[in-house]
């Protein structure tokens, strides 16, 4: 019969939390230096940010698309728009042109005479209106380099997650059609949702991540968007699914890294040292969950949501 683990101190789980930490900053800084990421990075980098005005009316013409570009930046990055593709029209904002610019300097360049933008819808497509042109050309990789958790040898955990979901008020649904995403947290109707077409590892990391946004929303309450933006929330709650899954012996690394990569261009890695407390409570009542014999709803240590990202 094996015998139970002893509990960790603070000191021992606050030196592990910190180790970590430690790794999975060096892991990334070492991902964001090889090739293929740079090479996604590039990528990413020619997809400007789009207003909400622009993001309805992508939505609403094309509701598949992930990514959008112009016919002459789809080719810079090594694809060719397919013959037949219908654009999608944005407002794209344009510079006055230099020969205004001059005729307004010629004029005596008065401050209030100086040429506005101009504001003209144009026509993008979408990642999946578009096919990779012949060699020698190099398409660049429009997904990010992360690769799928897969295997079955820690499923038996998925039910005792389940039951601390369910002790916070949370109902998951492990075969939800999520479209492209592996898992969803709504909030409002406290349902987590995981992909159906995940196999048991991927699920239980991935539950670990939602569950992590329903504590988080928990533990801040009304605050929670106030003190967390996206970006780092989305870092705080990887970081947990990363340390989690390491405690039980699952290694997600080459999906959870490169994830934790692509948050951390919005949000710093230093955000992981600033939620430092949220996130170690966090993992500690998930780890808790996941030990033999543990109740899912054994106390952990609460702190005032005020000072938890500062």
């Amino acid at each position: 019969m094996a015998t139970a683990k002893r509990p960790l101190t603070d000191e021992e789980r606050e030196q592990r939390r910190a180790k970590q930490r430690a790794l999975v900053a060096a892991s990334i800084e070492q991902l964001r230096s090889s090739d293929g990421w740079q090479a996604y990075l590039k990528t990413r980098a020619r997809f400007p940010k789009y207003s909400w005005r622009n993001v309805l009316l992508i939505l609403h013409q094309h509701e598949t698309a992930q990514r959008v570009a112009g016919f002459r930046a789809w080719l810079d990055l090594g694809y060719c728009v397919v013959q037949g593709s219908t654009g999608i029209r944005i407002w794209a904002r344009c510079e006055p042109s230099k020969k205004r610019l001059q005729a307004w300097r010629d004029a005596g360049a008065d401050p209030d005479e100086r040429p506005r933008a101009i504001y003209k819808l144009v026509s993008v497509f979408a990642q999946d209106q578009v096919a990779p042109l012949p060699p020698p050309a190099k398409p660049a990789p429009l997904a990010a380099p992360i690769r799928e958790v897969t295997g079955d040898s820690h499923e038996q955990l998925l039910e005792r997650l389940v039951e601390l979901a369910c002790d916070v008020g949370y109902v998951v649904d492990l075969a939800a059609d999520t479209g492209p995403a592996d898992g969803r947290c709504n909030h409002k109707t406290k349902v987590i949702e995981i992909a159906e077409r995940l196999e048991s590892n991927g699920k239980l990391a991935t539950l670990i991540h939602e569950l992590g946004h329903a504590l988080v929303a928990l533990e801040l309450g009304a605050k929670h968007s106030d003190t967390l933006d996206y970006a780092a929330e989305e870092l705080a709650v990887e970081s947990v699914a990363w340390c989690c899954c390491e405690t039980v012996g699952l290694n997600i690394s080459a999906n959870s890294i490169p994830y934790l990569t692509s948050w951390a261009e919005h949000a710093s890695v230093d955000v992981l040292e600033q939620t430092a407390a949220l996130t170690d409570r966090i993992a500690t009542r998930i780890e808790t969950a996941l030990e033999p014999g543990a109740a899912a709803d054994d106390p952990v240590d609460t702190a005032d949501p005020e000072s938890v990202a500062g």
